[in-house]
């Protein structure tokens, strides 16, 4: 179990933080994105060049 996060109002450090928290999550979100496109393109050229269909 985890410790309570301090709301913004009471600890402006917190309120820092838990932004850049929530913007990295963001990032790799969109990074994971990426990945996954760049896996299936990378999966549908191998196929493609196996001669599967």
């Amino acid at each position: 179990m985890t410790a309570p996060v301090p709301a913004p109002r009471l600890s402006p450090i917190a309120g820092l933080f838990n932004s850049l928290v929530a913007w990295l999550n963001n990032q790799l979100t969109d990074r994971v994105l990426l990945l996954e496109a760049e896996l299936a393109v990378a999966i549908a050229e191998n196929q493609h060049l196996k001669g599967t269909p």
